[in-house]
């Protein structure tokens, strides 16, 4: 079976949430409403990560997914005990309260569809502000809890994904290898929880030594990573943009496939397709 990482959550307790996050989810919900995204509602455990990080934020006086401490958000994230399908951001410097940020958010294409996005059913948010400056340093999470059906929804839909792709080039679609989608899973996994990102893992195993590990024989192996990617969509989309992971996708020769994912690592979610033949 595929197994997803968790992190056990911090014993220290969290935060209620503050006036500012209930003028934020009120704001946010009304305007996911008028674009038809169902509400969303305050989770403790993304408040008190967006709320590290809007203060690391505000510490280094600058913005970034990773702060000054080397953690990225999506480390923080994980470290509460949230265990994420999918995820999103906005950091933001300048707002003076929820509704500017709101305000801010609405205005230019990319934050306003993370904003709408039906996906995300939990949101957190926090500010800090930086000494005698006074800048004002936002983080807003928004996020799906991982389950193992949304895990196994999303890796069917990469091969589907992958499979039309085929069926364009007129190649006969993959059939799914449970060994192979083994393989792939604790791979990803592997790569968010000790952040590195390479085909060669830190003990120098290959592709190949990992699928004979998880009990694979097929005598043809190749591998797709990616991080960073929200979604299926995207990370199938890159792939096809570039050359070597186009290759692997086309090849005549495949016939089989497993696809992982897991987040929480410094990039988010970290992506593996094993092909076998």
């Amino acid at each position: 079976p595929a197994t997803v990482h968790t992190t056990p959550a911090p014993r220290t307790p969290r935060a209620a949430p503050s006036a500012a996050a209930d003028d934020f989810l009120a704001l946010v919900n009304s305007a996911r409403s008028r674009a038809g995204s169902p509400p969303v509602t305050l989770d403790g455990r993304l408040g008190e990560a967006a709320r590290l990080h809007a203060s690391a934020m505000a510490a280094a006086g600058r913005l970034g997914v990773e702060g000054a401490d080397g953690v990225s958000v999506f480390q923080r994230l994980t470290a509460t005990g949230y265990t994420y399908l999918t995820v999103g951001e906005h950091l933001v410097s300048g707002p003076r309260d929820a509704a500017e940020l709101v305000a801010y958010c609405l205005r230019a294409e990319q934050p306003r569809r993370i904003l709408h996005d039906p996906a995300f059913r939990h949101v957190g948010v926090a500010h800090a502000t930086k000494g005698r400056s006074g800048d004002t340093y936002w983080t807003a999470l928004w996020a799906r809890e991982l389950t193992p059906d949304g895990l196994a929804r999303t890796a069917a839909e990469v091969v589907d994904l992958t499979n039309r792709e085929r069926a364009r080039a007129a190649l006969p679609p993959l059939a799914v290898d449970p060994l192979l989608a083994r393989a792939a899973q604790a791979y990803s996994t592997d790569m968010a929880v000790r952040a590195f990102y390479s085909h060669t893992s830190p003990e120098g195993t290959q592709p190949w030594d990992r699928a004979a590990a998880a009990g694979s024989t097929r005598r043809s192996i190749g591998e797709n990573i990616a991080c960073g990617q929200r979604s299926a969509a995207e990370v199938v989309e890159g792939w096809m943009n570039s050359p070597g992971h186009r290759a692997n996708i086309l090849k005549p020769g495949f016939t089989h496939i497993g696809t992982g994912f897991a987040g929480g690592g410094p990039a988010g979610t970290y992506w593996t397709q094993l092909f076998g033949a």
